[in-house]
């Protein structure tokens, strides 16, 4: 004996559509625009957005007060541009700055490397050292002290 029975209601057909056409391109778009934000707001620090950071607004006011830089670079160091920046934060040891910044002044440029830590909103220059025109180095945080023998 064979079992003829009926078979119940076909499923519909597939639905045409545009498969994952729309879903990639979604997912492409909000990529582009992250890329696209990270890449405007970077060039806006770099171009001047960085003139209105504190620290470096400290650092600066360290490094034209300092006897040293002020006689490698000259009168009116400036900020000429960021050459690089990093950013840590560590909840036992405070957030740290590290910048690297293009100086100039009357007599020539340099670079400047400044190391910020900012703990319970004060902010302290852990380390300030100076490149000058000629490639030699000085740390303005902790300048070289006489010897016990010198006069």
């Amino acid at each position: 004996m064979t079992n003829t029975t009926t078979p119940g209601p076909l499923p519909p057909p597939p639905r045409a559509g545009h498969g994952c056409l729309w879903g990639c391109l979604t997912a492409a778009l909000i990529a582009l625009a992250a890329v696209v934000g990270g890449f405007s707001y970077l060039g806006w620090y770099v171009g001047g957005g960085f003139k209105d950071d504190p620290g470096l607004h400290m650092a600066m006011a360290r490094v034209n007060a300092d006897p040293t830089a002020r006689a490698i670079l000259g009168d009116g160091i400036a900020i000429a541009g960021v050459s690089g920046t990093a950013f840590s934060d560590d909840l036992a040891a405070g957030k740290r700055s590290d910048y690297v910044v293009r100086l100039k002044g009357s007599r020539g440029e340099g670079t400047l490397a400044v190391t910020i830590v900012t703990r319970g909103g004060a902010r302290r220059i852990t380390a300030l050292t100076l490149t000058g025109p000629d490639g030699s180095r000085y740390d303005l945080d902790h300048p070289a002290q006489a010897p016990p023998d010198a006069i």
